[in-house]
């Protein structure tokens, strides 16, 4: 159980329990006994095996924890504080005055937290361990145990026997380390952390109404925050040692997988701590136009399109020109701006290929011999480029659910478009300056730039 806080401090009305023992008359009988010893961490397999598994079930039932955990937990009367591990870490772990102040089975306690799998998350837990009936006072009515991630503090049980206790420790670290870890633009507590997000499609989940993040009310068997929980409890036990072995405690869509434990063990060993930034150069130039000219036979002369349309009117750019000079008494000769000055020989025939770049301004051809074989065109930035300028496609991996950001700059005024490659459908439709996707289950995109004129672009893409 994930105890919430809210404004000033106080906890949600709407919390239910994380681990609950329905048949309280054996789960107490369990209580009534002498609390376990422990020598050793959980890779030693030295505790005793207690079996409350068949009293174990979620019960949702909203239990208003007022005022909050850490107001209840300073209510108690506890002993202990820092002790350094086996592993030359230091954890905080106080223990009820109602049990024997044993400092080897502290000590054990702590060596079983420093054995999970964890990180630098450890030193930040305040750890609280009592009786089981001084827990429900704690955390509530119901609960087994619970964790506050406003205060970092995990309440457990110490007499359910030590497999149980390990269970539900075991759990309710699982939100410790949620809760410091990240999953933007969602919270970690709530939808689990980023990779185990991803595996188990949470975002997916949620948009088809059978995931819901962070509630511990009606839907607290398809709450999220919960879910990576048991997959932390079930990560741990697969290493070992004696535990309880409590059954699923959310619905059974969560069970853990190969892949959603991996994903989880990647969350706590290697956090995802930010996005991924890349960036996107290149240039829109205009293609090479071809363009057809031609002198004879007999006295003709003609520039035409590679269609066989009358030259008038160019944009701006390159342009391969194919001059078939078919008269031995007449010559192709073009001028005009920026100095173009080119020409074939009136005496001989052939063929040439002329690649020219053509600027805005007004250009003649003719025939020296015949200077009344002749004709025009313009070159003006009014005739449109944009066709001219096919699109600039990137396909872009998205292995993780999140945001996806993308921005664009330089001469070309580029737009944006975002693509699904599967469909060919938009995303994201055309946008000038930057766009914004939330990326959900689409383990791939197609960044699409264009351009309304020549010039550079940059992109700078961010990406889970």
């Amino acid at each position: 159980m994930s105890a919430r806080s809210g404004a000033g401090g106080r906890l949600s009305a709407a919390v239910t329990v994380g681990l609950v023992l329905a048949a309280a008359g054996a789960l107490n009988a369990a209580a009534a006994s002498s609390r376990p010893g422990l020598d050793q961490a959980p890779l030693s397999g030295v505790w005793p095996a207690t079996s409350p598994a068949p009293f174990v079930r979620t019960l949702l039932l909203g239990e208003a924890l007022s005022p909050t955990t850490a107001v209840r937990v300073s209510q108690s009367s506890w002993w202990g504080g820092p002790v350094v591990t086996s592993t030359g870490e230091t954890v905080t772990i106080y223990v009820s005055d109602r049990f024997p102040q044993d400092e080897s089975a502290r000590l054990s306690w702590a060596n079983f937290f420093a054995w999970l799998y964890h990180e630098s998350e450890l030193s930040r837990v305040m750890i609280y361990q009592a009786p089981l009936d001084e827990v429900r006072q704690i955390c509530g009515p119901e609960a087994a145990g619970c964790y506050s991630p406003s205060r970092q503090i995990l309440v457990f049980p110490g007499d359910v026997g030590a497999g149980a206790d390990a269970d539900i420790g075991a759990h309710e670290y699982g939100h410790h380390v949620a809760a410091n870890r990240r999953n933007d633009p969602w919270d970690a507590s709530d939808w689990g952390p980023k990779r185990w997000a991803t595996a188990v499609g949470v975002c997916s989940r949620v948009a088809a109404g059978t995931a819901y993040p962070g509630d511990e009310g009606d839907h607290y068997t398809l709450n999220t925050g919960e879910a990576f929980a048991e997959a932390y409890r079930f990560l741990n036990i697969q290493r070992g040692g004696t535990w309880a072995n409590f059954p699923l405690l959310v619905d059974p869509s969560f069970m853990p997988t190969a892949d959603s434990i991996a994903a989880a063990l990647s969350d706590v060993q290697q956090p995802w701590t930010a996005p991924v930034s890349a960036s996107w150069d290149g240039r829109f130039a205009p293609p090479v136009v071809n363009l057809k000219a031609a002198v004879g036979p007999g006295t003709t002369i003609s520039l035409k399109t590679a269609t066989g349309a009358p030259v008038r009117a160019l944009a701006p750019g390159t342009y391969a020109i194919t001059v078939r000079d078919l008269s031995a008494k007449d010559n192709f000769h073009l001028t005009g701006s920026a100095g173009v000055n080119r020409t074939t020989s009136i005496a001989a025939r052939g063929r040439v290929l002329w690649r020219l770049a053509l600027k805005a301004g007004t250009y003649r051809f003719r025939s020296d011999a015949h200077p009344q074989l002749k004709g025009s065109f313009t070159v003006t930035d009014a005739a449109s480029q944009a066709a001219n300028l096919p699109p600039q496609e990137k396909s872009i991996t998205t292995l993780l659910d999140g945001t996806f950001l993308a921005a664009a700059g330089g001469t070309a005024n580029a737009t944006l478009e975002l693509i699904n490659p599967a469909s060919g459908q938009d995303l994201v439709g055309a946008t000038a300056g930057s766009m914004s996707f939330s990326i959900c289950g689409q383990r791939s995109v197609l960044l699409r730039v264009a351009a309304t004129r020549p010039g550079t672009f940059h992109v700078a893409v961010s990406t889970p």
